[in-house]
Formats: structure tokens, C-alpha cells, sequence
């Protein structure tokens, strides 16, 4: 068996054995963390992308490529034996090299590549880390800790996302903190604990749960209902509880029973919304908190460590689990199953490895730990709290509205970059007193993790209704506005054929009469005519009722279909085309978005904008009120 450096590990006759100095465990912790946080980063550039450079319809082919990224681990021994057994050393460079790449480079097949780089450094780093010192685990949820903070500074948005010497400094601080530690552990790694790779397992279905629930900023915003500085004050408190009762958990099986009951009522709970959503997070992240560190602490503690290969294939099988189980997360647009299989497969992994107490020397790094931990989300909520702008302005005086429809593509543009900015832009651009959006992500792994919503308002200074069509609340169509929202209704269509599908239907007040606004997205495929159509039959039952109303949103169907002439019969006149602004809406050269209105309301004045920041083009329509 051989070490962090290749170098032949001491042989233990039992489980007492030295200590490494604690200045060494918190390098080594702290090298943890750093690896969890570029590498978590260079996972949401690889996933998102690939969706988006590949297409999310060639899903065979999407599952088969992450799979082999994924599975990468298996390929540990041999770089362990190439290299000379200087694993870590390897894996640090390629993740420097691959996150900073991620940084300066904006071409998208290339930040895919450096993505799936990054991936697979992540677990080559992993490995030797945590083999090497069980306490060395304690890195992530310090890492789990960073990684929020550093997102909520910026409105839920990630490093790689962003532009600006801000975001490429602090991406050069956190790869050569990383690189100090990794050199300084390299130097003196000390006495190897040894352990199981069990808890390698255990891994995937943490990080899978972790991307779902547990460190989605989005998922926090959405279902507590509270402002980012709130949702991230209650991430935080609830990994700091974890953190601190994991101790007194793992001295006992009724520790391991008392953890899985709260998860999973936690769960059960979170996907609720208010105070119940909150109490169901808390318990939720803490619970997970517990299982994920003793899983990467490496449970009990064996007279000899598994060795590289049976630690590659165990993290291996763990990331697979993960990616299966993602994938049909995502594919059934938000399956609320998935979340509670990954916290049963994790649970029962970590039962396999159930410790009899915490490793020699851990409970006194917990001091250092839990103020790693406290320091970050204090500057990011304080952050947030310096930075709250004022309420939006309200409407003019005036008898005029402008109103926007646009299907935003998640950020992706028409290129497959993804950029917030420039769809914040197009935006701004028009002067919008309301923006019906579609395809808005709120935290979605493959769509950037962001909450879009957040950010786009904060922007933009307006106003956000939200109308979730998944299943999760986290993808779907959004209202901005510069007036306060009066009253808000959610359509879920029962049918559908690709995705889940809704509608958001929002009552605004204006300086002289008060309107509705509604923003929908009918199902995509061209033989969907009657599938749409029922969405369609479904939507009318709400909007019925509700005058004056403008409904904007992207059809997928263009102006001779039957679709289109469903709505003129309900009383729902074209106003894009009422103006001239006929253009083709769409990538492939159709019109299928439009902004229909009721007799109350007359069209003036539009355009249809040649912009590239989607693959869908905004129309802008002016109406006045009669």
C-alpha cells in the first residue's frame, strides 16, 4: 500500500495508532474543501453545458459521455503508478488547470472539455486525500460551507459564470490556497489513518442530494418562500448543527436510526413551502450534514487502509448511482422520488460503515471547523444585507404598458453560451413595464444551478412572480414587473408530452386600471398539436374569467395553426401581428411567441428584437388602455 506520495504506509497491528499534528489535519482539511469547491464548480460548467452543446433530446448519448466522466475514478491506480505515485499531485494540477481554463475561456465545446477536466480531478483528488486522514473529511462541509457563500455574494450566480477581475481573483485565491495546502501536506503528510472505502460510495449519493436539495440556493428560495439572505442564513446554521451533533450521533446505532428519521422527514417536509419548507430543510441539510462526514471521515477505522483501487471503484459506483438517478431527475422533470432514493441509498451505504466513535484528535479540530464554517456565510449575509436595493419604482402615470415575452433558453444563447448578462441586457434594452419569461431555471444542475429569477430581479429592479411547471418548483415561467403584484394563480397542465408544462397568471395594479398578465409555454414537439391544444383548453379555464389580459409565451406553434386560432376564438387577439412585427421568433425560423391580448387593451406599436442572448427572439409589444 502506498501513500499521498507513493511512499510505503506504515503497517498498524491495531486501531490505536499516532496522530498527525493538528496544524497538518487542517491543511489537510482545508485541501478537502478547496477540491470540493473547484471541483463542484467545474461539475455545474461540465453538466450544464454539455446539455446545451449536445442537446438535451440526444439523451442517450448525453447519459453515456457524463458516465464516462463520471466513472472516471477506476482510472486512479494507473495514474497512481504513472505518475510514481504522486496521485494528488496530478489531480491538483489538472484542477487548477482546468478550473482557471474555465474562467478565461468563453468557447463552449472547449469549457465542456475543461469541465469534464475538472470532474475528473475532483475524485483523483478525493481519493488520496481522504484516504490518506479520516479527519481530513471534515474539508467537506467546510468546502459545502464556501461554496454557498461564495454563490450567494453574487445572487446565487457561480464563479465560472462570471466575467470581471472580481471573479478572476477570487478564482486565483482559492487555486492557490489549494495549491499551498496540497504542497504543504505533500511535504509532511504524517502517519496514515487508515480506512475502509465504504464511505467512497457513500459519496455520490451525498453530492447527488447536495445538488438537489441540500446546497440548492434556489430549492431554499422557492419553497421557504424567503429572500437569498434568509435561504442562505438557514443552509448554514442547519451544516453548523450537523456539523456539531455528527459527534454524538456516531457513538451509538440509535444516532444512525435518529439521522435517517429526521432526513427523511426533512425531506418530506422541504418540498412544502413556508415555515414547514424551512423546519423540513433544517433537518434536512443537518441530517445530511452527519451522513455525508461520516461517510467521507471513512466510518470505523480498519488496521489497514483499502487500497487505491478499491477505493476508485467504490467512489466509481457511488458517482454512477448519482448520474442515473440525476438523470431521470431531470428527464422526469423533477421527479420528488429521487431525493428520497438517494437518501435511502445513502443511509444504508453509511449503516455498512457505522463508527463507534469519532477518529483520534477530530473533536478537537471541531473549533477550527465550525468557524471556517461561520466565517463565509457571516461575509456573504452581510454581503447581502449592505447590497439590498431599494423597492422598484412603480409605474408612471401613464395609459400606456410595454410589454416583453421572451423565452430566456435558462441563460444559454444562441451560440450555447451561457450568460444571465446578456438576457439582463435584451431586457433593459426595451424599457418593459412587464416581462413574461419562459424557461427559467431557480437552481436546476443542468441549467447552472442559479436561481435566475433572483438574480434577473435583482437586476432588472423588478418585481418577480414565479409559476413552477417541474415538479420540484425549480424550472418554469416567470412575471417581472414594475408594479407590485396584487394576486397570483399557477396553472399545472395535466397533460403534456415532453416536459412538465403551467402557466403564471399575475393581477397587476397600474396608475389606471388593473390587468392581468399571464406568461405560458406549450409543449415543443411539431406533432404536439394536440397535446398543445388541451394545454390550451386547460389555460382558458383560468383566464376565462380574468379582464383586461395580456398572455405572452412561447406557443410552439405558428399563426395559421389550430392552436393559434383556439385562442383568437376565446377572444384573444394577436397584437404582434395587429402591429407588423411578424418576424420569425425562433432558431429554426418560426414565429411561434406572441403577446395576445383582450379588447380592452390596444396594440400601438411592436418588434420583434434580432437578438442572440436566447435561441428565441423577444417581442415587444406597446398597448394602450382604453
Amino acid at each position: 500500500m502506498t501513500g499521498l506520495t507513493g511512499r510505503a504506509a506504515p503497517k498498524l497491528s491495531g486501531p490505536s495508532f499516532p496522530v498527525a499534528a493538528p496544524d497538518v489535519a487542517l491543511w489537510a482539511i482545508v485541501a478537502v474543501a478547496l477540491a470540493l469547491v473547484l471541483g463542484l464548480q467545474a461539475t455545474r460548467v461540465f453538466v450544464s453545458d454539455l446539455v446545451f452543446v449536445i442537446d438535451q433530446s440526444r439523451r442517450t448519448l448525453l447519459l453515456l459521455l457524463v458516465t464516462a466522466i463520471f466513472a472516471s475514478p477506476l482510472l486512479a491506480p494507473l495514474v497512481g503508478k504513472l505518475s510514481g505515485g504522486r496521485l494528488l499531485l496530478v489531480a491538483m494540477v489538472l484542477l487548477i488547470a482546468a478550473r482557471t481554463g474555465l474562467q478565461l475561456v468563453d468557447w463552449p465545446p472547449g469549457r465542456v472539455a475543461l469541465g469534464a477536466l475538472g470532474v475528473i480531478a475532483f475524485g483523483w483528488a478525493l481519493l488520496p486525500l481522504l484516504r490518506w486522514r479520516a479527519r481530513a473529511g471534515l474539508g467537506i462541509l467546510a468546502g459545502t460551507a464556501l461554496d454557498i457563500a461564495l454563490r450567494t455574494t453574487r445572487d446565487t450566480l457561480d464563479l465560472p459564470w462570471q466575467a470581471g477581475i472580481g471573479s478572476h481573483l477570487a478564482t486565483a485565491v482559492l487555486a492557490i490556497i489549494f495549491l499551498v495546502a496540497v504542497g504543504l501536506i505533500a511535504i509532511d503528510r504524517g502517519p496514515v489513518e487508515p480506512r475502509g472505502a465504504i464511505g467512497f460510495l457513500a459519496l455520490g449519493p451525498a453530492l447527488g442530494l447536495l445538488h438537489l436539495v441540500t446546497g440548492n440556493l434556489g430549492f431554499a428560495i422557492v419553497h421557504t418562500g424567503w429572500d437569498l439572505l434568509f435561504a442562505t442564513a438557514l443552509l448554514g446554521l442547519a451544516l453548523v448543527l450537523g456539523l456539531l451533533v455528527a459527534p454524538l450521533a456516531a457513538h451509538h446505532w440509535s444516532g444512525w436510526i435518529t439521522t435517517t428519521g429526521a432526513g427523511a422527514v426533512g425531506l418530506w417536509l422541504a418540498w412544502g413551502t413556508g415555515w414547514p419548507a424551512a423546519l423540513g430543510l433544517a433537518l434536512a441539510v443537518a441530517s445530511w450534514a452527519i451522513f455525508t462526514l461520516t461517510a467521507a471521515m471513512g466510518g470505523r477505522l480498519l488496521r489497514s487502509p483499502a487500497s487505491v483501487g478499491r477505493a476508485g471503484l467504490a467512489l466509481a459506483l457511488g458517482q454512477l448511482l448519482q448520474v442515473a438517478l440525476l438523470f431521470r431527475y431531470y428527464t422526469a422533470t423533477g421527479d420528488r422520488w429521487i431525493p428520497f432514493v438517494l437518501w435511502a441509498l445513502l443511509a444504508l451505504i453509511v449503516a455498512l460503515d457505522w463508527p463507534s466513535g469519532w477518529p483520534s484528535g477530530a473533536v478537537a479540530l471541531l473549533p477550527h471547523v465550525t468557524l471556517g464554517m461561520l466565517l463565509p456565510f457571516a461575509a456573504a449575509i452581510a454581503w447581502q444585507a449592505l447590497s439590498r436595493q431599494a423597492p422598484p419604482p412603480a409605474f408612471a402615470p401613464s395609459s400606456e404598458l410595454v410589454v416583453m415575452t421572451y423565452n430566456i433558453q435558462s441563460g444559454y444563447d444562441r451560440h450555447q453560451r451561457w450568460d444571465l448578462e446578456a438576457t439582463a441586457r435584451v431586457i433593459e434594452t426595451a424599457h418593459p413595464d412587464i416581462v413574461l419569461l419562459q424557461e427559467v431555471s431557480r437552481g436546476w444542475l443542468v441549467t447552472s444551478s442559479a436561481d435566475q429569477l433572483t438574480w434577473l430581479a435583482r437586476r432588472l429592479g423588478m418585481h418577480a412572480s414565479w409559476g413552477p411547471a417541474s415538479t420540484d418548483g425549480l424550472w418554469g415561467n416567470a412575471v417581472l414587473t414594475r408594479a407590485q403584484p396584487l394576486e397570483e394563480q399557477v396553472v399545472h397542465f395535466r397533460t403534456t408530452q415532453n416536459l412538465r408544462r403551467g402557466a403564471i397568471i399575475v393581477r397587476l395594479a397600474t396608475p389606471t386600471i388593473s390587468v392581468w398578465a399571464a406568461s405560458t409555454h406549450l409543449d415543443d414537439p411539431r406533432s404536439a398539436s394536440a397535446v398543445r391544444l388541451a394545454q390550451i383548453e386547460e389555460l382558458l379555464v383560468s383566464l376565462q374569467p380574468v379582464r383586461p389580459l395580456v398572455l405572452g409565451g412561447d406557443l410552439n406553434a405558428d399563426p395559421e395553426s389550430t392552436e393559434l386560432a383556439r385562442l383568437q376564438s376565446a377572444g384573444l387577439r394577436d397584437a404582434a401581428a395587429a402591429v407588423g412585427a411578424i418576424m420569425p421568433t425562433s432558431a429554426d425560423a418560426r414565429r411561434i411567441d406572441y403577446v395576445l391580448v383582450t379588447d380592452e387593451l390596444e396594440p400601438v406599436a411592436g418588434s420583434v428584437l434580432d437578438v442572440t442572448a436566447s435561441d428565441h427572439r423577444p417581442v415587444i409589444v406597446r398597448l394602450v388602455m382604453r
